[in-house]
């Protein structure tokens, strides 16, 4: 079958993921019929350049990057959130066409709190404080009735700590506690790497599992390059001993910096046999539209 009128998303490769074929509706990732749920990680509206089927999915989550807890100046503000995605195109306007667009899929928006590198790393200058603001910033960021997204969730992806594993699950458990019995959200997702995989987010998890309902392991910050498809299937392997497999995505970065640790191409070898063989429920990529300008960054 020949490829014809193939959208690239953001690069040559990419469009072995987002890919629309004429007349077989759309190739997803071309792992298509193994996928139920795809996440993508993004800051500005490239979603809506995306064509989904509800043939190879049955979900589809925005995840935003990111709320912040820091200020413009970079100062930590101990749990008051805001948003650094490019509020210019994330719009409650963009997300209700995606959804108009694709109403045969389930369309989730997902804030994610955190950080990626080392720039503003969690770090509370008074727990309880911390707690209190950020359930207060955060809520009144989803529920605000002038930008209402409709989140359904919250994700927690911090690359970088600057706390003791005691009270980053005190502040980030007892947050997604608050947000879940309040009713702010319906969903709660954690998304580990590598550095912070011993004594922050498995201890996390085990504190508040049961209003956990995804765990998004981010591969892309991996210590040491993987190499090989065998690698990055042993390894997820491995993350089932602390996560359950029916919780646990397999994540990635399509972004050009993260390839040197996860090439393109082993992660969609093996994430072809997460998917089939060891039934993950899902995946994540983090990518935006490469060819626009990027917003402002703290």
């Amino acid at each position: 079958m020949a490829w014809t009128q193939v959208k690239y998303i953001r690069a040559p490769w990419a469009g072995q993921f987002l890919a629309q074929h004429p007349n077989c509706n759309s190739i997803y990732w071309s792992l298509g019929t193994m996928l139920s749920i795809f996440r993508q990680y993004t800051f500005d509206d490239s979603f809506s350049q995306v064509f989904v089927s509800a043939k190879f999915l049955k979900e589809y989550q925005i995840a935003l990057t990111f709320a912040s807890d820091y200020d413009d100046e970079g100062a930590p503000t101990n749990g008051v959130f805001r948003p650094t995605w490019d509020l210019s195109k994330v719009t409650p306007e963009s997300i209700a066409r995606f959804k108009d667009k694709n109403p045969n899929v389930d369309i989730k928006v997902f804030i994610s709190i955190g950080n990626r590198g080392t720039q503003h790393p969690f770090k509370p200058l008074n727990n309880k404080t911390w707690i209190d603001n950020a359930t207060e910033s955060l809520t009144h960021l989803i529920k605000n009735e002038d930008y209402n997204l409709h989140v359904d969730g919250i994700d927690v992806l911090y690359e970088h700590i600057d706390a003791s594993p005691g009270d980053f699950i005190e502040c980030v458990g007892q947050l997604i506690r608050n947000l879940k019995e309040k009713g702010v959200v319906s969903e709660a997702s954690i998304s580990p790497s590598f550095a912070l995989n011993e004594e922050y987010y498995p201890l996390l998890y085990s504190a508040v599992s049961f209003f956990v309902d995804w765990v998004d392991y981010q591969f892309q910050s991996e210590l040491k390059p993987v190499f090989d498809p065998t690698t990055l299937v042993k390894r997820y392997n491995e993350l089932t001993k602390l996560y359950p497999r029916r919780k646990l995505f397999a994540g990635y970065s399509a972004e050009n910096e993260d390839w040197a640790t996860l090439s393109p191409i082993v992660f969609f070898l093996g994430g072809m046999d997460i998917l089939k063989k060891r039934k993950a429920p899902g995946v994540s990529i983090h990518y935006h539209n490469y060819y626009a300008d990027a917003p402002n960054k703290d």
